[in-house]
């Protein structure tokens, strides 16, 4: 085995540090749109980042740069990458907008054309050095696509604790430093009157750096998010923030109310003379899921100043007579669900909460402040996800209670349309109801909207979920309570019937807080629920409804997806109305359109315009649809795993980083291992034939997998994972780089041709598959891509079959270098 040189160093050393900022990159702006628009504009910086590459890749075909002139420019490529990456600091800190306002959607438009305007500059220069340094030193390809693996794979392992340790704006300062660091390693060399460029440069940067670590600054929040109109309505920003895996959580200053902020409100049978004060310190989560903190001495007496929770409806649970009951709490945000559950004497209180910094608050920052909640010789506060937890529990509970803490406009409005909550699913609602005691009480506080949908539709979970334990009439044991505006309701499911006390006790506790029954087991109500609850035939009611409310489980587990795409019109009487206009599908569609377009204007076209010689070679087409179904599939597998395994893993942005970085390490050791091993039409077959079979055993066992294993301890789940990703992904690094081999030996002049195709199908692939999954489900689009992948089989062929005008000059295969715009072996 032979080693490079010193004098050769620089270009894996650049290539490693390019390849990881791009990667790093990536995932802090989705950690940054999920605070300054919404989470799901994460998809688009993924399909962003694969046109760029893929457009990258054509650039320099058309170009058709000579192996000096690359080599030359590599270092000045590396420098635009370095200001380009900067271009989106300027972008994110002076262009504010939000999508979720139906009167604004215009602008809304435009911002988000500027986003991918600088993101599409940074990605496309970025890959203009990895095409470059791949086409330059194409004999080294394998050393070249180690390199480029070990920096994505580190970049996505850790790019998480330098976002929690500095914060977004500041780690994109830091890939801009990183990039005149690369500049340097390739060889960057200035003109004798440009040699104060490289200095100035670095100084700048450095001091843009230290600034933004320093003086964060203050970005743009979304007036449709809680963040945004308290920071308006207090004229001041937060005085915490940090940000974590989960996201970024921003405690306010102190406000004193004497009415409460709590979901649902209280009732107005809450007397209004001597009110005590309730100072309090508003806390959200990406902008959103506002929660207070509450001032409290950690007394018995001062736990009277909450006795406004009596005429609070997320307090229903803990009025059907259950003495001193043990409740597990499923999100804490500020501790008032802890202090709930005090004022009503729970006898043990678990708590959990997904978010590390959250708890931390309670138990650090602001333990003083909140009067030690967790201390409480009662209370046992953790850092857990919910559905993880439930499965490793061995404790059976007589209240298990959530209080939907989500934006509930952003809610009505569609903005979490592409959001997949594994809470919200018959499987959880399952899990929840197996884990109380014979008469426990699963408690449940969400949005009601008019007409109803959200409420609606959990209640569908819960009477399905009942239908799964053996229950043959849910209507019995189930209970909705609106609160007196009838804007928010809390679901009451008890595991065994309801006793007729108990509905008496919640009915008189109700009408004297002025709150309405939506659905009562002993008596039919004129409810849509009642009508929902008592159908002969449920699926032929949720068919009729004007909404999307039949029972996600964790195949399909977009919640919050509501609207039917018939709705997606632009009416006058719409315009402002969050509750019925479907901006969540608008948003999805203004993606699809983005994305089809930009693959269309810079890949598509400019191969069209200066290669459509590489068209006229006898077998073109099949072997371009052999590229195109590789960048679509691989894709469909691989965001339908990223979604997979966030249920097994429990937190998304570890689940995210998990998986790609497992395909990343595991495709470029498939690609070294099994690509050059590929010789014949039939080799590649059999690979391929290997990934769609292989990909349907998955479909089929990782749901029992993940049952039987996710009680395991995080970190063995998270190991669990490398190694259940690890078989898949070595067979997908080989099929491109394979394909691409034997292509530039028989055909060059289609190679730049399958590049792009790939690239165009990649992008599209992206949005594809979400559309299939929220359409179908994550079986059904992952089994998609199986048939991707058989379907490439049957074409595999022409790549042996295509034929250039003169057949003597054929070359036997060399190593050819997998796409940079698609590392991963797509």
């Amino acid at each position: 085995m032979t080693f490079p040189s010193l004098q050769s160093i620089g270009k894996y050393l650049g290539l490693t540090l390019l390849s990881g900022s791009i990667l790093a990159l990536q995932i802090t702006f989705t950690r940054i749109f999920s605070l300054m628009i919404w989470h799901h504009f994460t998809y688009m910086v993924i399909g962003i980042a694969l046109l760029g590459g893929g457009a990258a890749g054509t650039f320099l075909a058309v170009r058709r740069w000579g192996a000096d002139k690359l080599q030359r420019r590599l270092g000045g490529l590396s420098l635009l990458f370095s200001l380009a990456s900067l271009s989106n600091l300027i972008a994110i800190t002076t262009i504010a907008i939000d999508p979720l306002r139906a009167a604004q959607i215009g602008w809304a438009i435009i911002g988000l054309g500027i986003y991918f305007v600088c993101l599409f500059s940074t990605f496309f220069t970025g890959g203009l050095v990895i095409a470059a340094i791949f086409g330059r030193w194409a004999g080294a390809s394998h050393r070249l696509y180690f390199a480029d693996m070990l920096g994505a794979g580190t970049a996505t392992m850790t790019v998480l604790f330098v976002i929690q340790s500095i914060g977004g704006p500041a780690v994109i300062a830091l890939i801009g430093l990183v990039g005149v660091l690369a500049a340097i390693l390739l060889g960057y060399e200035a003109k004798p009157h440009r040699r104060w460029l490289i200095p100035a440069i670095i100084s700048a940067e450095t001091l843009v750096f230290v600034l933004l670590i320093t003086h964060p600054p203050a970005l743009a929040v979304p007036g449709s998010k809680e963040l945004g109109w308290a920071m308006q309505a207090q004229g001041t920003g937060p005085e915490f923030t940090r940000w974590d895996a989960v996201g970024r959580v921003d405690v306010m200053p102190e406000i004193v109310v004497t009415e409460p902020m709590i979901v649902g409100a209280v009732s107005s049978a809450y007397p209004r003379e001597n009110r005590p004060e309730l100072p309090l310190k508003l806390v959200t989560i990406d902008g959103t899921s506002m929660t207070g903190m509450y001032r409290f001495d950690g007394s018995d007496a001062d736990l009277e100043r909450f006795r406004f929770l009596d005429h609070a409806v997320i307090s229903a649970a803990y009025q059907l007579g259950n003495e001193h009951p043990r409740t597990l709490l499923i999100g804490v945000g500020g501790g008032l669900d802890i202090l709930l559950a005090r004022l009503y004497r729970a006898e043990q209180i678990t708590a959990i909460e997904l978010n590390p910094t959250i708890v931390s608050l309670l138990k650090d920052r602001y333990a003083d402040y909140t009067g030690r909640l967790a201390e409480h010789p009662s209370t046992e506060l953790i850092v857990a996800e919910g559905r993880s937890f439930l499965s490793r529990a061995t404790d059976q509970y007589d209240i298990i209670q959530g209080i939907g803490l989500d934006n509930l406009a952003a809610l009505s409005g569609g903005a979490y349309v592409l959001a997949e909550s594994y809470l919200y699913t018959v499987d959880a609602l399952e899990q929840a109801l197996r884990a109380l005691t014979p008469n426990g009480i699963f408690s449940w506080t969400r949005d009601v909207n008019s007409p109803p949908r959200e409420m609606l539709r959990l209640t569908g979970l819960a009477a399905e979920a009942l239908r799964r334990m053996g229950v043959s009439d849910p209507a019995a044991h189930i209970a909705i309570i609106a609160n007196e505006s009838g804007v928010n309701a809390t679901l009451l499911v008890s595991r065994s019937p309801f006793q007729p006390e108990q509905i008496e006790r919640l009915r008189e506790w109700g009408a004297a807080n002025n709150f309405t029954m939506l659905h009562d087991p002993f008596v039919r109500l004129n409810t849509p629920f009642a009508e929902y609850l008592h159908a002969a035939d449920p699926r032929a009611f949720e068919r009729a409804y004007p909404f999307q409310i039949f029972p996600v489980t964790d195949d399909n587990p977009f919640f919050y997806n509501y609207f039917r795409w018939e709705n997606l019109h632009f009416d006058r009487s719409y315009e402002g109305r969050l509750n019925r206009f479907p901006i969540g599908n608008l948003i999805l569609l203004t993606m699809a359109i983005f994305s089809l377009g930009a693959a269309v204007a810079f890949i598509v076209l400019p191969l069209a315009r200066y290669q459509r010689d590489g068209l006229r070679i006898p077998g073109a087409m099949p072997t371009l649809a052999y590229f195109s179904l590789l960048g679509a599939a691989y894709m469909f597998i691989q965001i339908v795993l990223i979604q997979r395994f966030t249920l097994f893993i429990g937190y998304p942005i570890h689940a995210t980083t998990t998986t790609i970085a497992s395909m990343l390490a595991f495709a470029a050791l498939g690609s070294l291992l099994g690509s050059k091993r590929i010789q014949t039409a039939n080799g590649l077959r059999l690979v391929l034939i290997g990934i769609a079979t292989l990909t349907t055993i998955y479909v089929g066992v990782l749901p029992s997998i993940f049952a039987a294993w996710m009680h395991w301890p995080d970190l063995a789940r998270i190991i669990a994972s490398i190694f259940i990703i690890a078989p898949l992904a070595i067979l997908l690094g080989i099929p491109f780089p394979a394909g691409l081999r034997q292509l530039s030996a028989r055909a060059p002049g289609l190679v730049v041709w399958a590049w792009g195709m790939n690239g165009v199908f990649s992008v599209l692939g992206s949005v594809l598959v979400i559309v299939v999954s929220m359409a179908s489900n994550f079986t059904t689009a992952m089994l998609s891509g199986a048939a991707g992948y058989a379907m490439a089989a049957i074409v595999s062929g022409a790549l042996w079959r295509v034929v250039v005008r003169d057949p003597a000059t054929i070359k036997a295969p060399a190593i050819v270098a997998d796409a940079p715009a698609q590392p991963v072996g797509s």
